[in-house]
């Protein structure tokens, strides 16, 4: 014989409430399961985990992503020392392309720093060189002045010949 009485309505033989027609069952995480429209009840966009078709699966986040500034400031610093405008060049598009991806690049910084300092020390030596070059053709200039073309002068030391 069957009971048709209000309160066994829904009622197992286990004793636990199914859910009648039209009624959501329980989350077994003590959460609102998905609702009928297929949106999660998770608050602000996170994972449900009672929404997962398996009972105790758990949410792990992929790999981390990768930096897209990390190869070019390993190459960025190492041209820093060799070539150091190149490197820095390249030192700080690597640190641009990091950070707008949210992410550091402590080789990149590096590469500027050094690329900076050996391109200032680059400059400066070339305007040395330059100012004793010029220092140089100085003084050959009024060695030959006056002389006939081909005379041997001496400047510095050295046998050169007036053009």
């Amino acid at each position: 014989m069957s009971d048709n009485t209000p309160e066994s309505k829904g009622a197992s033989p286990y004793g636990q409430n199914q859910p009648q027609y039209g009624e959501q069952s329980p989350s077994p995480y003590g959460q609102q399961s998905p609702s009928p429209y297929g949106q999660s009840s998770a608050p602000y966009g996170q994972a449900d985990p009672g929404a997962s078709n398996y009972p105790g699966q758990q949410y792990y986040p992929g790999p981390p992503a990768e930096n897209p500034g990390r190869t070019l400031g390993i190459v960025g610093f190492i041209l820093a020392i060799f070539i150091a405008p190149v490197g820095l060049i390249i030192s700080i598009i690597a640190f641009v392309k990091s950070r707008k991806a949210g992410m550091g690049n402590g080789l990149a910084l590096a590469g500027i720093i050094i690329g900076a300092i050996f391109t200032v020390l680059l400059v400066l030596g070339a305007i040395a060189f330059g100012a004793l070059f010029n220092e140089i053709a100085q003084q050959f200039a009024e060695a030959c002045e006056g002389l006939p073309s081909g005379t041997t002068v001496t400047v510095e030391g050295q046998a050169l010949d007036c053009p």
